[in-house]
């Protein structure tokens, strides 16, 4: 029987956990190894699949589902053997199987998540003969286990896991976002190409417009999925008509791959979502530009990039033009680091420093825990069965910290270069009030220079923050280690400020309309403004420690 004639029958399984379409996709991304010689097993419905080796031709690497305990449904069989096939469409089959062993351990402790298990599990975790960085694989692979799957059980599991992982030194997470000096270096490159091939020579008017059709789903992509936490399968399958205008207000309608059986929950589901003016005209925008190309079912057009590409190869590999898919963004994802960031703007980027399509997803979660939503309106937003489910995204906070304290310093100074991949401001219009001439005659000595305010008056707690702070430039090369120091102090402070507002989520998750639930809802707008505080302080630090050295 072929993979073809199997989709139909395995979509006639009555679990909420898997869509048509994320079935579908999977059978797809094994066929496409297959034909590369990757996949070498008959078909996903296989209990072992064998890779070739990677690095050793003629060898050959297998992933054995029946390590896993007997018993397992039909349902749980496929969910699990869809879940690595979405890790195949990012890692290779090598890390995949890595994973597999440590996700192992886990589903047959528990008995795939039972519910009388639960504490055997926290037990097995405390365990000292499994390391630290052992316990980092299973939690992170069961995390994103739970998030492709959001199986019932997973959020009494995931309220006592966040305890245990919280605890554990990660020396490396396996399943993790680049770095935010990376993804900043992503974010900003992207925006600063659309206006650099306007005025570059090189290329003529219709040029031009090419390139921009070319990689305008990646900045519709990065724009609307780092607000909205949406799978990037979502984003692809997003209606041609899809953003409308009511009474003032501008919204888009998405489509979510993962519909709960349970009306109650559906009913809370949001697919319909308001988003800014500036976001309805990108897409409008976009829609406008590549109409001429034909009909297209999805918001990207698949026709306008078979354009603009100028190569029949995209119009022979595809077998429906008239949608664009998970596989096609991650290609053109691809695609714009290698043209655009490594080639154009001559950065280069391993592997590990570049985003892939669902990363964006992470980010959306997190600016959302620090714009103050609730942990249920975020759940909604997010398409979660559960409000525990989107959790593991919050632990990447730098990426966050990082972006908001680039966008304050963006207020004062344009970025001049990325200086061995490290942003780097360059004053232009502002003069640092330290080199200022003083304020007063008097010269109150500090730890870090002095004091210009003959009465003394504290703007701040910490003194390079006040208006009346003077440096000598002659002390600045003596004091640099301490300069530094609070930097990283504040950044500290910065950190646990977070880690409380992520404790304040995790709570209200198992306190929902309680006091209790009251209480952390005034402790998390609290915090929050201590946030704000931190983040305009160490914007301020960073730009004086930058521009000075």
């Amino acid at each position: 029987m072929s993979d073809n004639t199997t989709i139909k029958s395995t979509t006639t399984f009555d679990t909420p956990y898997l869509s048509e379409y994320e079935i579908t996709y999977v059978i797809n991304l094994i066929l496409e190894l297959k034909a590369k010689g990757i996949f070498l097993s008959n078909s996903i419905h296989d209990d072992i699949w064998i890779f070739s080796h990677e690095y050793s031709p003629g060898r050959s690497i297998k992933l054995d589902f029946g390590k896993i305990n007997k018993g397992l449904t039909q349902d749980g069989q496929l969910l699990i053997k869809c879940w690595i096939g979405s890790l195949l469409d990012k890692y290779r089959p090598s890390t995949c199987i890595h994973y597999f062993h440590y996700f192992c351990m886990a589903i047959n402790i528990t008995n795939f998540f039972s519910l009388n298990r639960i504490d055997h599990f926290v037990e097995w975790l405390h365990e000292d003969q499994i390391t630290d960085n052992e316990k980092t694989y299973v939690l992170s692979t069961v995390f994103s286990f739970f998030d492709f799957s959001e199986i019932s059980n997973s959020s009494k599991y995931l309220t006592k896991l966040y305890d245990i992982r919280n605890k554990i030194k990660f020396s490396k997470n396996p399943i993790s976002l680049p770095s935010s000096k990376y993804i900043l270096i992503f974010s900003y490159y992207l925006e600063k190409y659309f206006a650099d091939i306007e005025k570059d020579e090189l290329f003529n008017v219709e040029e031009t417009i090419k390139k921009k059709i070319l990689f305008s789903p990646i900045l519709i992509w990065w724009n609307l999925t780092t607000i909205i936490p949406m799978r990037s399968t979502e984003f692809c399958l997003i209606k041609r008509e899809c953003i409308s205008e009511e009474n003032n207000k501008y919204f888009i309608t998405i489509t979510r791959i993962k519909k709960p059986l349970d009306q109650e929950v559906k009913n809370n589901y949001y697919t319909k979502i308001e988003i800014n003016e500036s976001m309805y005209n990108l897409i409008n925008n976009y829609i406008e530009v590549t109409e001429e190309y034909g009909e297209s079912e999805t918001l990207i057009s698949y026709r306008s990039l078979i354009y603009v590409d100028n190569t029949e190869r995209r119009r022979l590999q595809k077998r429906n033009l008239n949608s664009f898919n998970k596989n096609n963004l991650e290609k053109l994802l691809k695609r714009f680091y290698k043209e655009v960031i490594n080639e154009y703007y001559q950065i280069n980027l391993s592997l590990n420093q570049r985003l892939s399509p669902n990363d964006t997803r992470h980010i959306a979660f997190v600016s959302l825990m620090m714009q103050g939503i609730s942990p249920v309106e975020i759940a909604r937003l997010g398409g979660h069965k559960t409000i525990a489910a989107q959790y593991h995204y919050s632990f990447h906070k730098e990426y966050w910290i990082d972006n908001e304290v680039f966008k304050l310093i963006k207020n004062y100074k344009n970025i001049s270069t990325f200086d061995n991949n490290n942003i780097r401001y360059i004053p232009e219009n502002v003069k640092l009030k330290a080199f200022e001439s003083p304020t007063s005659s008097f010269r109150g000595e500090l730890e870090i220079g002095y004091c210009s305010d003959s009465l003394i008056r504290c703007e701040a707690k910490e003194c390079m923050l006040c208006s009346h702070w003077r440096i000598d430039f002659d002390d600045i090369k003596l004091k640099h280690n301490l300069i530094i120091e609070k930097v990283n102090k504040n950044r500290n402070n910065l950190n646990e400020l977070m880690n409380f507002i992520y404790k304040i989520h995790t709570n209200t998750v198992l306190n929902t309309l309680t006091p209790k639930h009251l209480e952390n809802e005034k402790d998390l707008q609290q915090t929050l403004q201590k946030v704000k505080s931190e983040l305009h302080n160490l914007s301020k630090l960073i730009q004086f420690e930058r521009n000075i050295y």
